[in-house]
């Protein structure tokens, strides 16, 4: 699902001038994983508490979607929420709503998706989560004018992929097998650039977005530690664009500014990578 943007903005020039990324993800052509900004969200009080909302918010759909038992997601979205000492009471009532046990408190928010497209034909897919879209959806326009990119259907340049990510002493040989015989579409080896697992063998798979809770449990019940099960939108090869390097500045203030907004949870773009 990068977290190479906070990364990269704090580099000079055009240090972050598309590489190879990393997004709890992976070198995924397309994925442009230096667009997502979910990582280092534990560096002030305000950051902190957007990262255990958005962890909360997962945990809820995940709970949702798979329910509590033998929901390998879960488990793995859980520990990171520990990690990041998340309380237990959020924890458990994001677990609660998504049961339905109890409701939402507060004004009921929903998921929105916005797509742009900037200069270049950079196109952008944007998540958030919020109680009040025409507040938010005003928040990202805004803050989009600054890389010159405009509201604009783009879904169709790319594709819904599930990833998991998750370690291993075994050979790619060995996972491919496997990962085919349990209904993965791919695997390869994981490079965590941003050194984000404490693991030196690291393996990603690739799924349907709708089989992600079956290859993610069959992979423990086979024995593998899980790092990250999500999904995330994968530009298609032959729509990834090379990045307008005359927008820099511009990109450099989107970017930013959608770091800003609380209600922002992901982003992907179509930047093709080195």
């Amino acid at each position: 699902m990068i977290r190479r943007a906070e990364r990269l903005l704090r580099e000079p020039k055009w240090a972050f001038f598309p590489r190879n990324i990393h997004s709890t993800s992976i070198a995924f052509a397309g994925h442009s994983k230096w667009a997502n900004i979910r990582h280092d969200k534990a560096k002030n009080d305000a950051k902190r508490s957007k990262e255990a909302s958005m962890l909360a918010s997962k945990i809820e759909t995940s709970v949702r979607i798979g329910g509590v038992e033998a929901n390998a997601q879960l488990d793995t979205l859980v520990e990171k929420a520990k990690k990041l000492n998340v309380t237990k009471k959020i924890i458990e009532s994001a677990i609660k709503r998504g049961t339905g046990e109890v409701s939402h408190d507060g004004p009921a928010t929903s998921e929105v998706q916005y797509e742009f497209v900037g200069p270049g034909g950079v196109a952008f897919i944007i998540t958030a989560t919020t109680d009040n879209k025409a507040r938010t959806v005003s928040l990202v326009k805004s803050t989009m004018k600054e890389f010159n990119a405009s509201l604009s259907p783009c879904q169709y340049l790319f594709q819904r992929k599930g990833e998991i990510v998750f370690e291993s002493e075994e050979t790619l040989d060995d996972i491919f097998e496997v990962a085919i015989d349990i209904g993965a579409e791919d695997v390869e080896e994981f490079v965590d650039e941003e050194k984000e697992y404490d693991s030196e063998k690291l393996f990603k798979v690739v799924t349907d977005p709708s089989d992600l809770f079956v290859v993610s449990n069959e992979l423990v019940k086979r024995g593998y530690k899980l790092m990250e099960a999500t999904t995330n939108f994968v530009a298609d090869k032959e729509n990834e664009v090379e990045f307008p390097e005359e927008y820099q500045k511009g990109f450099r203030k989107a970017m930013e500014g959608l770091e800003n907004i609380t209600e922002v949870e992901e982003y992907w773009t179509n930047i093709k990578e080195d």
